[in-house]
């Protein structure tokens, strides 16, 4: 089978899952090819991997209906003689399915992870709910659900479930970020967050979380990702009990960096997919602290994580305590979080699912 890959932007931390996966796949005898926003140390990274360079090309559009983009994609289909086209992102997928409809007999599928898509929104027809395509993979049960839920009558049956895996492999050579250059002591428990800190990311009870905290030990609060500077996240850093231990760090490259130098991982979300972050943490072996926000819940069990309810920075606050105060506690959990990626939210998993997916579509 002939298949293109079609992808984002990003660095190579947060793309790892998905070029993992478009390698899984050819290894596995697929014949594919890869285009998107790729960035320079993506490249290099597929160079080192000794991937034919013959496989992949920087291909992404520039605006909403852009021509040069569409006489490309065009190009490739008929090219490479594709088979079955796997969208990764929607802003591609919005011009690659008007293509698609010249060519009837291709396969579509695209990738969905977050529970914001609605049937009686119009622009979703455009992209995940296109009639154009043939199945929507949700990246946990939560997101799965959700999905199914915007399809009618047959088109139901284009909801897949497919877990996003990880692998531990990937963050062997992670060297600890050393948080005494922030002036935070050696000994001192880091706890991190990160996200696009947008309202359904809950990152405020993060915050405020730090006004509920009972332990004597020193705890620093670590915030990354955009709208960390946010005039309303600010007032409640500054209002802290700990307001000199809230260091907000912006967004970052070196993400993975600073989550092995932690301590634990908090994700105080309103609705979660399935959580890029929570799984890179765990893949490092940090405990995971999270709000029962759907998806994410899926990836923890009660040896690897604390499930607090939706908006409790209390219940947030005696959490990281816990985990504070009980440093056995603390290691043992990071131990089975770190377990559970390489047990039940493997890469091989995904690939070999993924490839069912397309062998189903393509041959019945």
């Amino acid at each position: 089978m002939n298949v293109l890959f079609v992808v984002g932007g990003g660095n190579l931390s947060s793309q790892i899952a998905q070029i993992a996966l478009f390698l899984g796949l050819q290894q596995q005898g697929v014949n594919i090819y890869l285009i998107g926003n790729i960035s320079e140390e993506v490249f290099d990274f597929l160079k080192e991997k000794n991937v034919d360079p013959q496989t992949y090309q920087y291909l992404y559009p520039r605006e909403k209906f852009d021509k040069i983009y569409q006489e490309e994609f065009t190009d490739i289909l008929q090219s490479k003689k594709i088979d079955l086209v796997h969208f990764i992102n929607g802003k591609a997928a919005r011009i690659g399915l008007l293509v698609l409809k010249k060519f009837p007999k291709i396969k579509a599928v695209i990738y969905f992870g977050s529970v914001s898509l609605h049937w009686h929104d119009p622009s979703a027809y455009f992209t995940y709910l296109s009639p154009r395509i043939d199945a929507i993979i949700g990246n946990s049960n939560f997101v799965y659900n959700h999905v199914k839920k915007q399809l009618f009558g047959k088109n139901k049956r284009k909801a897949v479930r497919i877990f996003k895996g990880y692998s531990t492999d990937w963050f062997n050579d992670v060297t600890p970020f050393d948080y005494t250059t922030l002036g935070i002591p050696k000994d001192a428990i880091i706890v991190c967050s990160i996200g696009n800190h947008r309202k359904i990311k809950g990152t405020k009870y993060f915050l405020q979380s730090s006004n509920y905290l009972d332990t004597q030990k020193e705890v620093h609060y670590i915030l990354i990702g955009d709208n960390t500077d946010a005039p309303h996240l600010s007032k409640i850093k500054d209002q802290s009990k700990i307001a000199g231990n809230i260091h907000v760090l912006g967004r970052r490259n070196d993400v993975p960096e600073l989550l092995a130098g932690s301590n634990m991982y908090v994700q105080s979300s309103l609705s979660e997919g399935f959580g890029r972050a929570i799984s890179e943490a765990m893949s490092l072996g940090k405990p995971i602290i999270m709000t029962d926000a759907g998806g994410c819940t899926e990836l923890i069990d009660e040896n690897s994580g604390i499930i607090v309810p939706l908006k409790d920075y209390k219940a947030i606050g005696k959490a990281i305590s816990k985990l504070t105060n009980d440093d056995q506690l603390r290691l043992k959990m990071g131990k089975k979080a770190k377990e559970r990626i390489d047990t039940v939210y493997t890469i091989e998993r995904t690939v070999t699912e993924t490839l069912s997916l397309y062998k189903k579509l393509l041959h019945g």
